[in-house]
């Protein structure tokens, strides 16, 4: 709901979006203006494209864009594809993407400031520096929500067709913004556990609480993940194999003493203290999976 308070400012509840190109400063170093102006204005074309088809509007432009949704499924609809975009393109840079869902005012400009070069509307309130505190802390793959863009999203997030029904949602940490008062959960939303993560702390945030890191379950995992899910156990059960060989081994030269017969090397000397370790590492092992 929006309440007009004058006639060139409006109160509403909107979708904070803001994101940053990923180290622009150094492709431009690295490549040179001419090239970065071509990526950087594919970029922008594609950005601007993405905030029309998910009925957001433009608010700010420089190395990222500030914009705004009407609700936070559309934010998040566009984070998605957008994201994807610069993956399919195979783009040479990544971006952040933040998300807050807060109440704000909407200023419209004067009609001579707009000809002067002027933005067309400006954001006023907390929110906005909220969102850019979650922006930056963003990791490469991932979008990142506040706990009030989370709690729209969990309301009606799934209602939008261009947010992938197999989303993954998570908590990732407590943060503490600077500038703001209390602290902030923030969630991550994607398609696999790497861009669940908790990213860690930034120059204008802090994490003060949270996991170390976020598992999906076995039902949600894409194929990569469940075969290194699956290698990791194959390798542990290997390993208990082999010292269960080990220890068979040690018995029989306890028995027999074929080796120091031949070669006059006493191997019972040399396991009498490296196989007790491994016994025991043995039975540590099968306690664990005997736990689970």
């Amino acid at each position: 709901m929006s309440v007009l308070l004058d006639e060139n400012t409006v109160e509403a509840h909107i979708a904070i979006v803001l994101t940053d190109i990923i180290g622009s400063t150094k492709f431009v170093q690295k490549n040179g203006a001419r090239i970065a102006a071509k990526w950087f204005g594919a970029h922008d074309k594609a950005v601007m494209n993405y905030i029309a088809r998910h009925n957001g509007q433009l608010i700010d432009a420089s190395d990222g864009h500030l914009m705004m949704f009407g609700t936070v499924s559309d934010a998040i609809a566009f984070a998605f594809e957008y994201k994807k975009y610069l993956r399919q393109k195979k783009f040479p840079f990544r971006s952040r993407v933040g998300i807050h869902w807060d109440k704000m005012l909407i200023v419209k400009s004067e009609a001579h400031m707009v000809r002067a070069g002027g933005k067309r509307i400006n954001l006023e309130g907390i929110g906005k520096n909220i969102a850019a505190r979650t922006m930056s802390i963003c990791g490469a793959e991932q979008i990142l929500l506040s706990y009030s863009a989370y709690m729209q999203f969990k309301k009606f997030g799934h209602r939008n067709r261009y947010i992938p029904k197999k989303a993954l949602s998570a908590l990732v940490g407590l943060y503490q913004f600077k500038g703001v008062s209390e602290p902030e959960a923030i969630y991550a939303i994607g398609l696999i556990q790497e861009q669940l993560q908790p990213p860690p702390d930034g120059e204008k945030a802090k994490r003060i609480g949270g996991a170390k890191k976020i598992k999906t379950r076995l039902r949600d995992k894409k194929i990569k993940e469940l075969f290194f899910w699956f290698a990791y156990r194959l390798i542990f059960v290997a390993f208990c194999m082999f010292l269960w060989v080990l220890i068979q081994m040690s018995n029989r030269f306890h028995s027999n003493n074929i080796i120091y017969n031949a070669t006059g090397l006493d191997l019972n000397y040399y396991l009498g203290w490296i196989i007790p370790f491994f016994e025991n590492i043995y039975e540590l092992l099968i306690r664990i999976i005997k736990a689970f």
